[in-house]
């Protein structure tokens, strides 16, 4: 009973904090969210339009072949699709920035309600009898870009950097260096004296969960993309929405959020300080 009370907590509080004031089982439970559903979305957006939309990285270097290429119209393609990336992290930063939301959880389900809007817009545009067109798919990519880049952002800014589900290149990148922590760490326990600094265990958690759950989204997307076509992106949208509804569900019993509280007046306008 305990534990799952532990538990039941941690999730109820996921929206709550930001940054430092989150814990290491909110992170976790966060990551294991919304990186299956960053790997769902990629997979399933590559078999259905031909192009990975959760990242930029691939897309600047399609950018550079095609203009080395002097594939104009392609890298005009890739160059738009960096930039909805962008739109859409700028975008979920503004809401989080937001004055119009009182408390942190509603900024994140409305975030969350917009990338759910996408996904959503993708799966109709996805499915309508002009589906094969070149245009409609470059359109569709798009939706992919922005709603991956509100993701990323929003959980960029809920986490404090320290969680991304949208890509695995940082999160593989953290791995290998705790891994060399601990393989330096047993290396001088087995020299005898004790090791100053011992790797973090929770770092090593939290990085294996996103890995993990991206992998298990990717798989699950690709292998129901093939079978259900545009369908499949339902799954996500109703993911993301649950999100959203949960969010908006907890944030009556959240705190006012500190930059709304007003400010002690200072009894020294105009003094340097």
């Amino acid at each position: 009973p305990f534990a799952s009370g532990a538990i039941f907590g941690t999730i109820q509080r996921m929206f709550r904090h930001q940054g430092p004031s989150r814990s290491e089982r909110q992170n976790t439970a966060l990551a294991a969210y919304l990186a299956c559903v960053g790997g769902f979305v990629n997979s399933a957006g590559f078999v259905l339009v031909g192009s990975f939309t959760s990242h930029v990285t691939g897309n600047v270097g399609r950018l550079a072949d095609d203009l080395a290429m002097r594939e104009l119209a392609a890298a005009g393609a890739a160059f738009t699709m960096i930039v909805a990336f962008f739109t859409g992290a700028c975008a979920a930063s503004l809401i989080v920035e937001s004055r119009r939301f009182k408390r942190t959880p509603t900024a994140y389900g409305v975030a969350l309600a917009c990338e759910a809007v996408l996904l959503a817009s993708f799966g109709l545009a996805a499915s309508t009898a002009f589906a094969d067109s070149p245009r409609l798919r470059d359109a569709e990519a798009l939706l992919l870009c922005v709603a991956m880049g509100v993701q990323n952002s929003l959980v960029t800014r809920l986490s404090g950097a320290v969680v991304r589900t949208t890509h695995l290149t940082g999160v593989v990148t953290d791995l290998g260096i705790e891994t060399a922590r601990w393989i330096a760490h047993w290396r001088r326990r087995l020299r005898g004296p004790k090791s100053r600094e011992r790797p973090v265990v929770a770092k090593i958690r939290l990085h294996l969960t996103i890995l993990g759950t991206f992998i298990t989204g990717a798989l699950g997307g690709c292998s129901l993309a093939l079978r259900w076509h545009a369908a499949v992106v339902w799954l996500p949208t109703a993911a993301v929405t649950a999100g959203a509804v949960y969010a908006f569900a907890t944030a009556r019993d959240a705190p006012l959020r500190a930059s709304l509280h007003p400010r002690p007046q200072d009894p020294h306008p105009g003094t340097p300080g």
